[in-house]
């Protein structure tokens, strides 16, 4: 019989990969902008253009997403109010909505906006897995907000910027700081009981 997975440490460990922040824009029932504050978005394919929204079941946008179009808008760094505020923290001061003549609203000041018409939905356990299919699009060049470890953060140098001829002990610094890196591995394995083998 297996050992149940203890759901705090789940959580940490999917925490350490980090993701974009975006909010899901779409008109409810009365016509009215709404959006929801989601990081579980992802591509799907090209042909068609899909992406994928991950909604919790629980949530108002379940519901408001249900057979209805949307707008991913990709948050830039500048846009944590706004994150917050769709993930039910309320800013204060009026928020930057642009409302096309047809389709569904979008946010204004966004590194990106993905609009789409709805596709297909799925059984995700305590989530419904939302595709939309892409019918336009725009960015702009605007440093991401980046979530990561159950924070909001801005992403950092470029790899390329870095120096390239840097060495500690002779050997380039990328293989010394793999070493340490397999170090910490055998240490979190020790801890663990868990062989490891490297």
């Amino acid at each position: 019989m297996s050992t149940p997975l203890n759901p705090q440490r789940l959580r940490t460990v999917l925490g350490e990969f980090s993701t974009g922040v975006t909010v899901v824009t779409y008109r409810d029932a009365d016509g009215r902008p709404r959006g929801a504050t989601m990081n579980s978005f992802t591509s799907v394919s090209m042909d068609p253009p899909l992406v994928l929204v991950s909604v919790a079941r629980g949530a108002k946008a379940c519901a408001g997403l249900a057979d209805n179009e949307f707008t991913v808008n990709v948050l830039a760094a500048n846009q944590l109010d706004v994150a917050l505020h769709f993930a039910g923290k309320p800013k204060d001061g009026p928020i930057g909505w642009h409302e096309p003549a047809s389709g569904p609203p979008r946010l204004t000041g966004s590194a990106a906006w993905l609009q789409c018409r709805p596709w297909r939905t799925y059984d995700g356990g305590d989530h419904v897995l939302v595709l939309g299919e892409v019918e336009c699009h725009d960015a702009r060049r605007l440093e991401p907000l980046i979530f990561h470890r159950g924070e909001f953060r801005r992403s950092g140098l470029k790899l390329l910027r870095l120096p390239r001829t840097v060495t500690f002990d002779g050997r380039p610094a990328g293989e010394w700081v793999g070493r340490v890196h397999e170090l910490h591995a055998l240490s979190d394995a020790g801890n663990s009981g868990e062989p490891l083998d490297i």
